[in-house]
């Protein structure tokens, strides 16, 4: 007879997804730094997630899930769109000049594993479709509101600031200063004129 989990499985996927993130890659993470992460022992982890790779889709997709609750809470909620959209920059920028802060876990997978591995780039594709349909439906509210232009893309413009989100977290990790962040972000929001 099995015996039962002495963990919480939702907990332990959690940490592992801390450690992933941490690790910057799946390739640099390793089942002892999982062990270790996830406070479980080897076994217990194979048993309940299977492989590495396994666990790290797992991981993927509960990031995805956590991430797009936080992008609706700014797309979706009452802010005016420039407000919305810099408290969505600033939250970026001031995750990644925190103590540890480190490029999302989806722009990792999709500039690493992702490429040859094509459950990875899935949940990649997915996630990043999902925040352009959500980044498109607040651009079209607020040009029905009146806050954005008719002559401006919503398409368009949705695809701008997902590549804008990413290409703030590489300029980050080079060792750009807050300054210069936000500079990029200014300059980012003043497309919408």
């Amino acid at each position: 007879m099995a015996r039962p989990k002495a963990f919480d499985r939702e907990q332990a996927l959690q940490r592992a997804l801390q450690t992933f993130w941490a690790k910057g890659s799946f390739e640099s993470t390793s089942i002892q730094d999982l062990v270790t992460g996830m406070g479980i022992n080897r076994q217990s982890l194979y048993d309940t997630f299977g492989p590495k790779e396994a666990l790290y889709h797992a991981a993927l997709e509960r990031y995805r899930t956590q991430n797009r609750a936080t992008l609706a809470s700014f797309l979706e909620g009452p802010l005016p769109l420039r407000r919305a959209l810099a408290a969505q920059f600033d939250l970026v920028v001031n995750h990644l000049l925190s103590p540890g802060g480190q490029p999302c876990l989806l722009a990792q997978a999709a500039l690493g594993h992702a490429a040859g591995d094509p459950a990875s780039a899935q949940c990649v594709q997915v996630a990043f479709g999902q925040n352009i349909k959500r980044l498109e439906a607040r651009l079209r509210r607020a040009q029905a509101d009146g806050e954005l232009g008719s002559h401006h893309d919503p398409a368009a413009l949705a695809h701008y600031f997902q590549n804008a989100m990413h290409g703030l977290q590489i300029t980050a990790r080079s060792g750009a200063s807050r300054a210069e962040l936000e500079t990029i972000v200014r300059v980012n929001l003043s497309v919408l004129g």
